[in-house]
């Protein structure tokens, strides 16, 4: 599965390898993730109705120190999966002029106005919720979206804009994009 990174979700995290005599142990068998977090006062806060994260081993081509770097870019995934309870998506290498088959973006309550996620029609089908953290009404959802798929907030639908590979607010009313 090919996916093109939109955003990221609030909370980064590594993981390094146990070996500590290894001098490279933080970097050559590190892990790095991320998830939907939700910032109260200095305090970052998971608040999650859905318990997920994405993970970028260091051989996928990920640079923790500049994660903004791999926005826009796609990568080699093997898929959403579950488990313990949570949803995990690994990032595998990423891929050069390859069609993205969805997009991982991260929605929220200030930029893209209030979703009812206890009400049935606030997402399509094909919407992938990874990570969605929930705290009054305040929200952090880190989703992966389709071609075709869209998300409705209290402003519209949400969709991608293939051109530029963007988030869009679309104009169109959510029975329409069906």
């Amino acid at each position: 599965m090919h996916i093109r990174v939109i955003s990221f979700g609030t909370n980064w995290w590594g993981m390094c390898s146990p070996d500590r005599s290894d001098p490279y142990c933080f970097r050559r068998a590190a892990a790095y993730f991320n998830a939907a977090a939700l910032m109260c006062g200095r305090r970052l806060r998971h608040s999650a109705i859905y318990p997920g994260q994405i993970r970028f081993n260091a051989k996928s081509g990920f640079n923790p120190e500049f994660p903004s770097r791999a926005i826009g870019k796609t990568f080699l995934c093997t898929g959403p999966s579950q488990f313990g309870g949570k949803s995990h998506l690994l990032f595998t290498r990423p891929v050069i002029a390859a069609t993205p088959d969805a997009f991982l973006v991260t929605l929220n309550s200030a930029d893209h106005g209030a979703i009812r996620f206890d009400k049935p029609g606030w997402k399509s089908n094909g919407v992938q919720p990874i990570s969605i953290s929930l705290r009054g009404p305040r929200y952090e959802a880190m989703l992966l979206l389709g071609p075709e798929d869209w998300v409705q907030s209290e402003l519209g639908c949400w969709c991608i804009q293939k051109s530029e590979s963007r988030l869009l607010l679309s104009g169109r009313e959510k029975g329409e994009l069906q």
